[in-house]
């Protein structure tokens, strides 16, 4: 469970959520980074204002913006798959987060970088690190059977930073190869099948291989457009029809772009 909530978090909150264990490159930090949207939650002992006496006072709950980034640019939740609607992620304080009560949330961009990185593709440590947006808005969704689906919009301080992004998670992914049959994996291991049908698309399907695969897939769209990056993530399951991978990156370009 623990890696299906990295794989996904590859984006989400949670991790979507970001894990401890997880296999990628270092990021670059390009730009001012917005606070950590990850903050501890008040507990026993704590006064009203949901701070010890003597600690500095409670971060508040992340906006439900970032920068000029709206939830105008992240997509509606039914163009993601039949039965999927907006999810606010509740308060997790093991995860050290406060929910702000929306499923839009600003993303902390050093963190969220990060997670896009993919788990458990040999190398891709030793690949040139992703660059960190200058802001960073992202949306959960949940379809029934507790499907999960998250999106991302990032902003960039110039094009060629968002097109390094694209192409550094190109390289990345080219790494989550399939074993040989001979191959005596000790965990999971990543394995994508990418296509990249021009400069500013990404597109790629992963699942897991080898002891404690989880079963299903993730589906993800990488589009570009000028400075701003545009990325969702769909979970399916092993019988489901794959996405629409063309219909979506041709949707999230037009939202990317308000």
């Amino acid at each position: 469970m623990q890696r299906t909530r990295q794989l996904l978090a590859g984006l989400a909150i949670g991790g979507l959520a970001l894990a401890t264990g997880a296999c990628g490159s270092p990021v670059t930090d390009t730009s001012n980074a917005a606070d950590s949207t990850r903050t501890a939650r008040p507990t026993a002992g704590t006064d009203q204002t949901g701070a010890k006496a003597g600690d500095p006072p409670m971060p508040k709950p992340p906006a439900t913006t970032a920068g000029p980034l709206t939830r105008k640019n992240l997509p509606a939740a039914d163009r993601l798959g039949a039965g999927f609607k907006p999810y606010t992620e509740p308060d997790q304080p093991e995860e050290g987060f406060v929910s702000n009560g929306q499923p839009v949330r600003q993303r902390d961009a050093v963190e969220v970088t990060a997670s896009i990185v993919p788990l458990g593709c040999p190398g891709v440590e030793r690949l040139s690190p992703l660059p960190v947006p200058a802001n960073a808005l992202e949306q959960t969704y949940r379809a029934p059977g507790r499907q999960a689906a998250v999106a991302l919009v990032l902003d960039y301080r110039s094009e060629e930073a968002a097109a390094r992004l694209v192409d550094g998670l190109a390289d990345m992914l080219a790494r989550c190869k399939q074993p040989s049959a001979k191959a005596k994996l000790p965990t999971a291991r990543t394995v994508a099948l990418v296509k990249r049908p021009d400069a500013g698309t990404l597109l790629d399907s992963r699942h897991d291989v080898g002891p404690g695969a989880t079963p299903g897939w993730w589906d993800e769209t990488v589009v570009r457009d000028g400075r701003r990056v545009g990325l969702a993530i769909v979970q399916r399951g092993t019988r489901e029809a794959k996405l629409d991978h063309g219909a979506l990156a041709d949707y999230l370009r037009t939202l990317i772009t308000r």
